[in-house]
């Protein structure tokens, strides 16, 4: 099992919040949907730490693989699972991801666990 964490000030994200290429860079399709359907900064926050997480988890660095291939998404129940595709997806077996998002005050941290 492999652990990664992240946790990133909430208020460093607002002028990234209207900014469409950061967006656009580092967020796939649903989780744009998701960020203009739950608009807040610790939405985006929250999305952000969870794919430097798992990036941390994997020991890869940020400028490894493009965050648009890690997917955060939400089942019914609205907690937070990651979908990986493309070249992370490929380069690693990633037989199982849990991942836990958390806001509070200033911080948005989220933890992921994998299982290679």
């Amino acid at each position: 099992m492999q652990t990664g964490i992240d946790l990133v000030k909430i208020d460093s994200f607002t002028k990234l919040m209207d900014n469409e290429t950061f967006i656009n860079n580092n967020f796939n399709e649903s989780e744009i949907n998701y960020l203009h359907d739950h608009y807040s900064t610790q939405t985006l926050a929250g999305l952000y730490a969870s794919k430097e997480a798992l990036l941390k988890a994997l020991k890869k660095g940020i400028n490894n693989y493009s965050l648009k291939d890690i997917e955060i998404n939400h089942d019914s129940n609205s907690a937070p699972y990651i979908i990986l595709h493309n070249k992370i997806k490929e380069d690693f077996n990633v037989k199982d991801i849990s991942l836990s998002i958390s806001h509070d005050g200033d911080y948005a941290i989220a933890i992921v666990l994998l299982i290679i």
